[in-house]
């Protein structure tokens, strides 16, 4: 019973001690005088890959954002469903002046897909700045002026987007939202403001064209399954600063069914694994994983203790939903609908026995429609 309580207690303590470590590296950054940026100094590189519903909207909602940023859209020369997508968009004048489309033969084997075509095309952009952006992610551009702030640095960096998903349907789709929602501001800000950004947020950052080209970065990773934690690492390795912006990016993920679900928290929990391998530190134990681990095992130890503990570890699930409820609107000043605290909750419970499924079945999952076995960081095709 006494390990019950420290660890329920410890779960509270490290939760409250990231939400303030999060508001003051977001605040930290609010408070600091902002100038706008000039688009024409920017190029987004997006792959694009049909099969996801929002495509031509996600596409779109970018491309209107915006009034000046290009656009280098690679599509598969065989993927006629992407490319007929990308020819009704660009019936729009303003927007087919501002984009270029490659078409991309198709990508050899154990070589990353987004990297491949990423670094066939770097060396044809014109701007001083890049922004890499996954085709099913929308930049908020209510923030994106925050990079001014980067722009006047003297050193080499490369700043990344935090996810914050919103206006997704179906169920599943809601519970993996209430997933990132519930997580990436518990991670992402804590360990910036710990000076320990290891990562990137792979659907979503931008540094300076020639950073990208004097490195020879995307040729670098090419052979590496998490693309974001190689090329984070990579860079690192030459003494480029990570920056974790507060500029969000929403990706509207569809998730149609309890099986899509289910591989996709899979994949998620095994591209975590290799960045345990790879990135591991002190204070991603402590405040990353630790809090990952506490809740779950208070969970499981309460089905053997009795329900009055199942509802003490309940009431904290629902206590900590509700605070992020909170936060989240006291960052953003947007207000969610209510259900997103049952989503999230849901999705805390189910976390566990998805963990488990993890851990006792084959390190495999299904990427692009080819499985792939997650071992060593790599791409090797089953």
């Amino acid at each position: 019973m006494f390990i019950y309580y420290f660890f329920l207690f410890t779960s509270i303590f490290l939760l409250v001690l990231k939400l303030f470590f999060a508001y003051k590296y977001f605040k930290n950054i609010e408070n600091q005088p902002k100038s706008y940026i000039n688009e024409e100094n920017y190029t987004v590189i997006q792959p694009i890959l049909s099969g996801d519903l929002r495509l031509e909207e996600d596409l779109t909602e970018n491309l209107k954002n915006t009034e000046k940023m290009r656009f280098i859209w690679l599509i598969d020369k065989s993927d006629r469903v992407a490319l007929e997508t990308a020819e009704k968009i660009l019936g729009n004048k303003d927007f087919f002046q501002r984009t270029e489309i490659f078409q991309m033969d198709d990508v050899p084997q154990e070589i990353n897909p987004k990297i491949f075509k990423i670094s066939q095309v770097i060396e044809k952009v014109k701007t001083k700045y890049t922004i890499i952006l996954d085709d099913d992610t929308v930049m908020d551009i209510k923030r994106i002026n925050e990079f001014a702030l980067y722009e006047k640095r003297k050193d080499e960096w490369i700043a990344t987007g935090i996810p914050y998903n919103y206006g997704v349907r179906g169920l599943f789709s809601k519970l993996i939202a209430a997933f990132v929602n519930g997580n990436s501001f518990l991670t992402y800000f804590p360990m910036a403001y710990l000076k320990e950004s290891r990562t990137l947020n792979g659907m979503f950052y931008m540094a300076k064209t020639e950073l990208f080209r004097k490195y020879n970065t995307f040729d670098e990773i090419k052979y590496e399954l998490c693309d974001d934690l190689a090329l984070a690492t990579f860079l690192s390795e030459k003494k480029v600063k990570i920056i974790q912006t507060t500029v969000f990016c929403n990706v509207r993920t569809t998730v149609k069914n309890s099986l899509n679900y289910i591989l996709l928290m899979k994949r998620w929990f095994l591209f975590t694994k290799i960045y345990i391998k790879k990135a591991f530190s002190m204070k991603f134990f402590v405040f990353i994983l630790l809090p990952s681990l506490l809740p779950g095992i208070v969970l499981i130890m309460s089905l053997f203790l009795g329900i009055k503990f199942i509802f003490v570890i309940f009431g904290y699930f629902v206590l900590k939903a509700f605070i992020l409820y909170l936060f989240r609107y006291s960052l953003l000043k947007k207000k969610e609908n209510m259900n997103v605290i049952l989503y999230e909750i849901i999705s805390d419970l189910i976390l566990i026995p998805v963990f488990i499924y993890t851990l006792i079945t084959p390190p495999v999952i299904k990427w692009r429609n080819k499985k792939i076995r997650v071992s060593d960081g790599r791409i090797h095709y089953e």
